[in-house]
């Protein structure tokens, strides 16, 4: 009986073509909201620092008798510096010789080139990471310096509640109506330091909570269209006009605001990417920058922390 070919058995010996996608497919995430936003400047020296003023407060009784005395000054505050050290990023790939030269599948043609996209796209997401949840270290020869990012550097304009609190978790019209106050108690509070928030970075948690806030608001939808838009990306607030934005770096534990022009990305060395002594038969590339979060002010960012 003559035997059977299958192609079980072809499989098993390699002989038949595999059918394999021309692309390949990442699925880890790519996105950097923060990172792509903020304008960016360069940096001199390793610790970048602001210089912050305020004003006095505003005297309805500023009033001088006819004929008064010039010579008392005003009392005088002197200026303070803000700062944040700079974070060497870096990334590094070592490719064979003989990786580089085979035939590969998915359409990579170069695994350098393939690998190098790669790490670009891998350091972008590091540093929206750190200028989100950055937590600042000074450094040394030995350890690498560690900028401050916004949870931490934020310090005036910081609201707190509790994290089991039915304002943070409840979804009656009741819980979300007092929520939707304490994200208006967060704007206020900027606007009364003198600042005016234009964006609004949370994680999925806090952005499906606020899209929650347009449950209450009545629609009038077209039949034929068939869709219902439950999200809240722009919310025209009593202190101007935010936009929310979805950033997965955010902890759901906060909610953060920015004056988004008061911050910037300032670079001590912008990225870039050189190829290392030979010491193999490999190619080994490493990307280097080194850059910090820049804010003019701190006051410039508002955030809700739930402990």
């Amino acid at each position: 009986m003559p035997t059977l070919a299958s192609t079980y058995q072809q499989d098993a010996n390699a002989t038949n073509k595999r059918d394999v996608g021309a692309l390949v497919t990442n699925s880890s995430p790519t996105d950097s909201p923060i990172f792509s936003l903020l304008n960016s400047n360069a940096a001199s020296g390793r610790v970048k620092e602001s210089v912050t003023d305020v004003n006095a407060a505003a005297n309805k009784d500023n009033a001088l008798a006819e004929g008064g005395s010039l010579t008392t000054p005003d009392s005088y505050v002197a200026r303070d510096i803000e700062s944040n050290v700079m974070q060497i990023f870096t990334k590094t790939i070592s490719v064979t010789g003989s990786q580089e030269t085979v035939a590969k599948y998915g359409g990579v043609t170069s695994e350098i080139s393939y690998m190098t996209k790669q790490k670009f796209i891998e350091l972008s997401t590091d540093v929206e990471q750190a200028f989100i949840q950055g937590s600042s270290a000074t450094g040394t020869t030995a350890t690498g310096r560690k900028l401050s990012g916004l949870v931490e550097k934020i310090t005036t304009n910081a609201l707190t509640i509790a994290l089991t609190s039915a304002t943070w978790t409840g979804t009656s019209d009741a819980n979300l109506a007092l929520y939707e106050d304490l994200f208006n108690d967060l704007l206020d509070t900027m606007w009364e330091t003198g600042q005016s928030p234009n964006t609004v970075f949370v994680g999925g948690a806090q952005k499906r909570r606020i899209s929650k806030l347009s449950t209450k608001v009545t629609r009038n939808i077209k039949a034929e269209e068939k869709t219902q838009i439950l999200s809240i990306n722009m919310y025209d607030s009593d202190f101007g006009v935010v936009n929310i934005i979805l950033d997965r770096y955010v902890p759901d534990a906060n909610i953060i605001a920015l004056a988004l022009d008061k911050w910037e990305t300032s670079y001590l060395r912008r990225f870039q990417k050189m190829e290392l002594a030979k010491t193999n038969d490999s190619t080994q590339i490493s990307i280097v920058g080194e850059l910090t979060l820049d804010g003019k002010t701190e006051k410039a960012g508002g955030k809700i922390t739930a402990l």
